[in-house]
């Protein structure tokens, strides 16, 4: 098969993916106030476009011979595509946790959140076969069973994931300080780096419903396995930035200013 027409056919449904959920986006916040409704019903749309698109991505490079600049041109093309699409959604309960722990989200949203991401990433385990039924690239008519990206035992890839998540929430914590135009691009750069090291061990998912939706479909490992590493390990990975973050760098910068908190529930 042309890598060419294969890379046009996985552009083509990105594409109806993310233009589909633009118009969700759209009708949400016609048809809802801002608040707690339209930030869950965000929640919800972006994490589809995120697992659909990851799936589609994962499917391309199981089945395409890709050189790794060009997976990893993807993966920072589809990061800048998120981030500036995303508005206000997390897609990842790691990132909502943490907005809680560092008291900018009360409690019974964050769980409303999570709840919504998980709700979301299995809508898109439902909704891609029906987008490759469409057959806009020669892969989607191909088998798609896949095997797990898990080249490690568990412990191991909880600790990579762990590093993944670690590394993320670290070098991104001052991204709301960059300025807007270059925020997606940080974020990209550091997604791409991170998948970099990890995708060999674990595919580098750092974020649970990412997982649920990808790798969890996978064979070769249990679904105890997959929750040890895809789930704990990142969940650990971002409470511990937030130690760093918010207890022991502060100590060696005592000149920094107290933030201000909403109530956790």
């Amino acid at each position: 098969m042309d890598v060419l027409e294969l890379l046009l056919g996985s552009a083509a449904l990105v594409a109806c993916t993310v233009l589909l959920c633009e118009l969700l986006r759209w009708a949400c916040h016609r048809s809802l106030p801002p608040g707690l409704g339209l930030e869950l019903a965000l929640e919800v749309v972006s994490t589809v476009q995120l697992c659909c698109c990851t799936l589609e991505m994962g499917l391309l490079c199981a089945k395409a011979d890709l050189d790794l600049w060009l997976v990893l041109a993807l993966i920072y093309l589809l990061t800048v595509l998120h981030c500036m699409t995303f508005q206000t959604a997390t897609c990842n309960p790691c990132g909502s946790v943490n907005q809680w722990l560092r008291g900018l989200a009360p409690g019974s949203h964050t769980l409303l959140k999570v709840m919504v991401q998980f709700a979301g990433a299995g809508l898109s385990r439902v909704l891609m076969p029906h987008l490759w039924s469409l057959g806009l690239s020669p892969l989607h008519q191909l088998n798609k069973d896949c095997m797990s990206p898990l080249q490690v035992s568990p412990l191991s890839g909880a600790l990579v994931e762990m590093t993944c998540a670690l590394s993320m929430f670290l070098i991104l914590y001052p991204l709301p300080r960059v300025s807007a135009p270059l925020q997606p691009h940080m974020a990209a750069l550091t997604i791409t780096g991170i998948a970099y090291a990890g995708g060999p061990l674990t595919g580098a998912m750092f974020n649970p419903v990412l997982a649920f939706a990808v790798v969890f479909l996978c064979h070769g490992h249990s679904y105890l396995q997959y929750i040890i590493v895809y789930w704990i390990g990142p969940l650990i990975g971002m409470v511990l930035s937030f130690l760093l973050l918010e207890f022991i760098l502060p100590k060696l910068n005592p000149t920094r200013g107290p933030r201000s908190r909403v109530k956790k529930d």
